[in-house]
């Protein structure tokens, strides 16, 4: 059977700041007579830079103080004001530098925590962005150095500053887009919808502060006025503590993470932040497509998986080097994109470096080819969780891991961080795509200091992912797929091995899809001549049918439904079939005629092709083919089965 080596990456950056619930990748924001129904505004933000910061010591400051911070106020604009709305969102839009920060962060922490995993995986860089973002606010002198730079911000007022418009921009977007709905009497009718997941954005920061630890009222201001994070004043030697943070967790991801957090009992401070994302497919796939096919692992070995499937007839794709591109939109103008690499190389190529990953992920509007885009996507779900704190000392940011860390901008009593951890879950199925998110960061004491191309995006073995907010350019999550079935709890894949789980007693039948075709129809083609053997108690059963050469057929005695008619594909010589079969065979062997040659049976020399079993098979109109599937002996003790088997197809 055909090895693929190959990995699964995929890449969603995770948008991670506060609790905000979404129904568009847009923005908003807070305009004129609005600005004072907000909990925060355009006004000075209250942080002072670094530069311009004086001593804390005579700052008020208090112990597990809790601080309730609040959402932005819904904006008093009719659905119908769209100027108004507009005024709105543009005060809200971030910058080109924050948007490039925010990209350069995800490159380089996804090639970082990506390029090494043997599995699936699955990485929120917004989220990370995020909890960073908000520890670094209250950084100074070397620590704060090392977190701006590394997440592209030019100092901790911009850095605020930016992070709260984002905030706010979801937020408003959000308001806009289901006001207008319900004014409108446009009411969701999609799928996922009715099943109760509506399009949506939900993101949430909150602190948890040690009864031990004096923080600075500021920072609390600082955080609920630019984060949306709530304070809370917990002890870290309660088990309960830790509950409470998990049903904070749970609620925030609508169940999708429900963690059992054990915080150490040394622990002062936590930041915590989520992301709860779920986009319904722009135009779903039907369900009655979804069909089982194989899906090839890296290490050489099959499982069985059901695949969504659609021919998009206008599509976009690029042919990078090494591998295809391309793309789902969502209904909240979100992107879902796909990195399949060529059958010679592996995903892991693509997460060496930031710039790899980059160069292939980064895509300008012109540089995307139209053409029609054939799809073949698995069904996957599985979730993913990461300690990085080497991560974070590799990009950089050791400095904060450090007794010398400083964090004087948070609390007047020394603090280093102890821990930084992300667990995040991905699920794709016909409806849309689910992912969830959060990143928690622990502190501790510290010391005292267009045309006719076409892309067939066949997901069967390891490919890279990822979710983009089209609007912001943000990467919500980043990840690698290298096998949908997942993995068990003992590290070994969970997906039913194909050889292990279908005892076949007679040659199966074999259908034929074509692959331009937008409802990838099945052509079955029953079997002709065939051997087959197979195992009953440990005894060997055989088996054999023989039947007519393939140009003694009768034409007049066939159906319409026996003949395969080719498409006119502009012109085409040959259309690409897909093979599909209950199982798989190893190789498949074409012998073509023209039919002029029927009742030659003596004569008429054959062309013939050897494939893979996985492989297209080109085939042309006013043909007769004879194709020779083999399943061979040696495979006996991994399928219980082996044989051969002929099927003849009249083409028109």
């Amino acid at each position: 059977m055909r090895k693929h080596r190959k990995q699964i990456i995929a890449f969603m950056v995770a948008a991670a700041m506060v609790s905000s619930s979404i129904t568009g990748c847009q923005p908003g924001g807070l305009s004129g007579k609005n600005q004072e129904a907000g909990e925060s505004s355009e006004a000075e933000s209250q942080i002072p830079g670094r530069e311009e910061k004086e001593s804390m010591e005579n700052e008020k400051y208090s112990r597990g103080k809790a601080w309730e911070a609040g959402e932005p106020k819904r904006a008093e604009i009719s659905p119908e004001d769209y100027e108004e709305w507009n005024q709105l969102l543009a005060e809200n839009e971030i910058s080109e530098a924050f948007k490039e920060g925010l990209d350069q962060f995800a490159y380089e922490s996804g090639s970082a925590i990506l390029r090494d995993a043997a599995g699936n995986e699955n990485y929120s860089p917004l989220s990370l962005y995020y909890t960073l973002a908000l520890a670094g606010c209250g950084a100074e002198g070397e620590t704060a150095d090392q977190i701006l730079k590394s997440l592209g911000a030019k100092d901790q007022k911009e850095l605020a500053d930016q992070c709260r418009r984002l905030y706010q921009s979801y937020v408003y977007y959000s308001q806009r887009d289901q006001e207008r709905m319900e004014y409108y009497g446009m009411a969701s009718s999609a799928k996922g919808e009715e099943d109760g997941k509506q399009s949506a954005i939900q993101l949430g920061n909150s602190l948890w502060i040690s009864d031990q630890l004096n923080v600075f009222e500021e920072y609390q201001k600082l955080a609920g006025e630019n984060f949306f994070a709530s304070s809370y004043g917990v002890d870290f030697g309660n088990p309960d503590t830790g509950k409470r943070m998990g049903e904070w967790i749970a609620e925030k991801t609508r169940g999708v993470l429900a963690p059992q957090l054990d915080i150490d009992p040394a622990t002062l401070l936590v930041i915590l932040n989520t992301l709860y994302f779920y986009g319904g497919w722009a135009e779903p796939f039907s369900e009655e497509m979804t069909r089982e096919d194989v899906f090839h692992l890296e290490n050489g070995g099959e499982v069985a998986v059901p695949y969504l499937n659609r021919t998009q007839m206008e599509g976009a794709f690029k042919r990078g080097e090494g591998y295809t591109l391309s793309y789902l939109g969502t209904n909240n103008g979100c992107r879902m994109m796909f990195l399949l690499p060529n059958e010679d190389r592996t995903v892991g190529e693509f997460l060496e470096s930031r710039e790899r990953l980059e160069n292939a992920m980064e895509v300008k509007e012109e540089d995307w080819v139209s053409g029609k885009v054939i799809w073949k996507v698995p069904k996957f779900e599985f979730g993913s969780s990461y300690q990085l704190r080497d991560t974070l000392k590799a990009m950089g940011m050791d400095r904060m891991f450090e007794g010398q860390a400083e964090f004087g901008g948070i609390s007047p009593d020394p603090l280093m961080v102890s821990d930084v951890i992300q667990e995040t879950h991905i699920g794709v199925d016909e409806n849309g795509v689910e992912g969830a998110a959060y990143t928690m960061m622990a502190m501790a004491r510290g010391a005292l200091i267009e045309n006719e191309e076409v892309a067939e995006m066949i997901l069967d073995r390891p490919f890279l992912f990822g979710i983009r907010d089209d609007y912001h350019n943000t990467w919500l999550f980043l990840g690698v797929c290298r096998n949908p079935e997942g993995e068990d709890e003992d590290g070994k894949k969970a997906g039913r091995e194909v050889e292990n789980d279908l005892l076949l007693t007679s040659a199966p039948e074999i259908g034929l899809e074509d692959t331009l075709s937008s409802n990838l129809e099945r052509f079955v083609v029953q079997p002709g001549s065939y051997s087959w053997n197979w195992t009953d108690n440990g005894e060997m059963v055989g088996l054999e049918a023989c039947g007519s050469h393939p140009l003694s057929i009768d034409l007049e005695k066939l159906e319409k439904t026996e003949i395969l008619k080719i498409p006119d594909y502009n012109g085409l010589e040959d259309v690409n079939y897909m093979l599909s079969c209950t199982k798989m065979p190893e190789r498949v062997t074409i012998r073509e005629w023209d039919i002029s040659q029927l009742e030659e049976t003596e004569t008429a020399e054959p062309s013939v092709k050897v494939y893979a079993g996985q492989g297209m098979l080109p085939l042309k109109p006013d043909k007769i083919y004879e194709l020779v599937a083999e399943w061979p002996e040696e495979n006996l003790k991994e399928q219980g089965f082996f044989g051969e088997a002929s099927y003849v197809v009249v083409t028109d």
